[in-house]
């Protein structure tokens, strides 16, 4: 499964300083992984949903809008990646219990809890193949 690769690239990956200037994803590891827990975040609240309710219909903030609601610019590594490998280890748990095609709708589009799976995995690849 890509989501545990990616979590293990992801450990691997050096301490980083915020870095107010950095504008994009690839200009800065602390900015990748600032952006790739609030993806893990969003996504994971609607696959929360998608298991625990029958067709919910759920709305969430984008992962961008996130991260600038919660000032992840400035959070301090260690936080961002204690919580991301939290996250993803309550994630990659459900693998084996998890009805992957169970699902509903966020942001009024029709989804999966495997979708969601497939859509984190194929979203962090490029970030993390472009993080510096």
């Amino acid at each position: 499964m890509r989501l545990q690769e990616n979590l293990e690239t992801i450990k691997s990956w050096e301490r980083d300083e915020p870095r107010i200037d950095a504008l994009r994803c690839e200009h800065s590891r602390h900015r990748t992984l600032a952006h790739l827990r609030a993806c893990q975040e969003q996504w994971f609240s609607i696959v929360n949903s998608f298991l625990i309710l029958d067709a919910p219909s759920v709305k969430i903030l984008h992962p961008w809008r996130q991260f600038d609601h919660a000032n992840y610019a400035s959070v301090d590594w260690d936080v961002h990646i204690q919580k991301f490998i939290e996250d993803r280890q309550v994630w990659l748990a459900l693998k084996d219990t998890a009805d992957w095609e169970r699902g509903g709708k966020w942001n009024r589009k029709p989804d999966t809890v495997g979708g969601l799976t497939r859509r984190l995995a194929d979203h962090e690849s490029p970030h993390i193949r472009l993080c510096p």
